[in-house]
């Protein structure tokens, strides 16, 4: 199951660096892909039916609602969270999240030290959430 999680966490992932990157967005057919692909997962993994629904419900509420508290985030963050809880579950995907948390924090900071961004700049974090997805199978 590992293998098929990773592969479409990165094959979409690429898709979503390039377009936050670009243009600040997670289109929302990518996230559409993601959640169709999730279920698909939870139900092939019905062992660990309830660690994906958890994933879902509880990392998707947290990012929102933390979006919602510091309108830091954008909705197609939030909506990436919540497909992947689904696709990880809540463990894998509560390291997805605090990686990509970590990470994020990490580079904007060097950003800002280094005078490449202003507090008022927008940064992309999807990239950044991609990638703690991605190394959180390495956990």
């Amino acid at each position: 199951m590992t293998i098929l999680q990773f592969l479409i966490l990165a094959t979409t992932g690429i898709y979503i660096i390039y377009k936050d990157f670009k243009e600040h967005i997670i289109p929302n057919k990518i996230n559409l892909l993601l959640v169709i692909a999730g279920i698909i997962i939870t139900v092939m993994d019905y062992s660990n039916f309830l660690s994906h629904l958890l994933g879902f419900v509880v990392l998707g509420m947290a990012m929102l609602l933390l979006a919602v508290v510091t309108k830091g985030f954008g909705m197609g963050d939030v909506k990436y969270i919540f497909v992947v809880g689904l696709i990880l579950g809540l463990q894998q995907g509560g390291y997805a999240l605090l990686i990509g948390f970590m990470l994020g924090g990490l580079i904007s900071a060097i950003l800002l030290l280094l005078k490449k961004v202003s507090k008022k700049d927008r940064i992309a974090f999807g990239p950044y959430l991609v990638l703690g997805a991605l190394l959180s199978f390495f956990i």
